[in-house]
């Protein structure tokens, strides 16, 4: 029924107000910050006319006269559509519930996550002796030119998607991981025209109240395939499973909870933290593109194990903290093949697994390793995790390097755009990853600094922010959160806004210190 509402528009009627959701070339190739916004003003209104021949608009997303309702199902239609038992109703708007205090709910979990944390770090413990499966991006590889004239992959998605999700809370038959099905036939979701970025299920503060043991539960289960792995047992994948598939269902609800715990409830295993961060990201990105349940399945196991051949490594290796050299290097990338021979052996792992793990160094430009594969050789599902691996490896601190903001990790993607990445694969992340990722930094025109814990998938130039520093930059005893939706104003009664991106560490801030870890 969405469909209904997408038109495509002239560029001479365009109008304030309405919601782009597609040019008529890609968005890269345009002076446009984000993919989908609305129109708000004169300039962009002209921008867009000198641009464009025509756009695509989104009239559920518009606003003012440009907007239009859903349609109304006729009554035959309705008829026709299964009972839903009442068990499975879910109220879908939170804007009736009075609204929970972001840090009050903090302060709330922490004394619970304390006593989950030491059981769960008791069991992280790693053997004697051993490193974690610690991530190496040798500082050796230089970033490739940007590069246009290399066609993307794109083309090879329908081999891997199943049916797509739908996001709207619709009533419908109810799937294996709990999201309504779309009735369109498969080989449509592999056209990556646009990501479908659906508005959350519920608040990211209820949503971090569900998911906190589920993400507490992974951490200790990655322990146990350690230890299983380091006394040469096959690890249970079965468990494993079970709760990537409850992190499936948090990232339907709303994906900004589990990237916010993610970010900021950081263990001292490096290499957990890096696992769980990549599974988090495939599957978000999976959805975003409109891929099906078990593949979105299938990333998050894949992105959780791909690394876990490491352990079979040098343990002096993973701890260098300088440049690799040529021979440690080819040493390195031997644990993909250790990856895949610990996996292949438990009966649970599944073929598309298995492809992902053995690929997910592989690049478009055949740089990348252990087959050195190019272009459409890849597949689809090995670039997703490829580009989420990279991402997550830079914004985080590793052993032997500090973390960079998600606006320099973006932008080194970016350089390896129509290289490295297809065209395609690198245009779709960037615009699903967005300019203010949660738990990014930013700075507002009051001078006050936040940390941003939500966005807004209309208008994403302004998120949820808690504001960490008063504008003289001194710590907030009790930091408020603010929605820029909604245009709050200042004390001189201008809106807030955003002034810019802070990398982690400005002013002395570090987010996860007003948090749990």
């Amino acid at each position: 029924m969405e469909d209904v509402l997408k038109e495509i528009v002239a560029a001479q009627d365009l109008r304030i107000g309405m919601f782009v959701s597609e040019l008529d070339r890609p968005w890269l190739e345009s002076p446009f910050l984000l993919q989908g916004f609305i129109i708000e003003d004169k300039e962009t209104l002209a921008q867009l006319r000198a641009l464009c021949r025509f756009v695509h608009v989104d009239r559920a997303r518009s606003a003012g006269d440009a907007w239009r309702p859903e349609p109304v199902e006729p009554p035959s239609a309705m008829m026709r559509r299964e009972p839903v038992p009442l068990a499975g109703l879910v109220t879908t708007a939170p804007a009736r519930r009075r609204p929970l205090d972001f840090f009050a709910l903090l302060k709330s979990l922490r004394s619970a996550a304390g006593e989950v944390g030491e059981s769960a770090a008791a069991g992280a413990e790693e053997a004697p002796g051993r490193a974690p499966w610690v991530h190496i991006y040798p500082g050796s590889e230089p970033a490739r030119p940007v590069a246009r004239g290399v066609s993307g992959n794109a083309g090879a998605a329908a081999a891997h998607v199943s049916r797509p999700f739908i996001y709207e809370d619709e009533p419908g038959r109810a799937s294996a991981a709990g999201a309504s099905r779309d009735e369109r036939p498969d080989d449509e979701a592999g056209a990556f025209g646009s990501l479908r970025q659906a508005e959350p299920r519920v608040s990211v503060e209820e949503e971090i109240v569900t998911v906190l043991p589920v993400l507490v539960k992974a951490q200790g289960l990655l322990a146990e395939v350690a230890r299983d792995v380091q006394n040469n047992l096959n690890p249970d994948l079965d468990r494993l499973r079970s709760v990537v598939s409850e992190m499936v269902l948090s990232v339907i609800r709303n994906p900004d909870a589990l990237l916010w715990l993610l970010r900021l409830k950081q263990t001292d295993q490096y290499s957990y933290d890096h696992s769980l961060d990549v599974a988090a990201h495939v599957m978000i990105f999976g959805r975003a593109l409109g891929l099906g349940e078990e593949s979105v399945m299938a990333l998050g196991m894949a992105g959780i194990l791909q690394d876990v051949g490491k352990l079979r490594l040098p343990v002096r290796l993973l701890h260098k903290t300088g440049a690799l050299s040529p021979r440690e290097y080819e040493i390195f990338k031997t644990h993909v093949d250790f990856s895949l021979h610990i996996v292949s052996r438990c009966p649970q792992a599944t073929p598309l697994m298995l492809e992902i793990i053995g690929r997910h160094h592989e690049r478009c430009d055949g740089s990348g390793y252990p087959a050195r594969l190019k272009g459409d050789e890849l597949g689809v599902m090995a670039e997703i995790a490829g580009i989420c691996d990279v991402y997550c490896a830079m914004t985080r601190a590793r052993p032997y390097g500090s973390a960079a903001s998600a606006q320099v990790a973006l932008d080194a993607i970016r350089a390896q755009r129509g290289t490295r990445f297809s065209n395609s694969m690198v245009d779709q992340f960037v615009q699903c990853i967005g300019l203010y990722p949660v738990g990014t930094l930013v700075e507002l025109n009051t001078g006050e600094v936040g940390v941003v814990i939500a966005q807004n998938r209309i208008r994403r130039l302004k998120p949820r922010v808690m504001i960490l520093l008063g504008p003289d930059k001194k710590p907030n005893a009790y930091p408020p959160s603010l929605d820029l939706l909604y245009d709050p104003a200042t004390a001189t009664g201008e809106p807030y806004a955003i002034s810019r991106a802070l990398p982690p560490g400005s002013y002395g801030v570090e987010p996860s210190e007003f948090y749990l870890a």
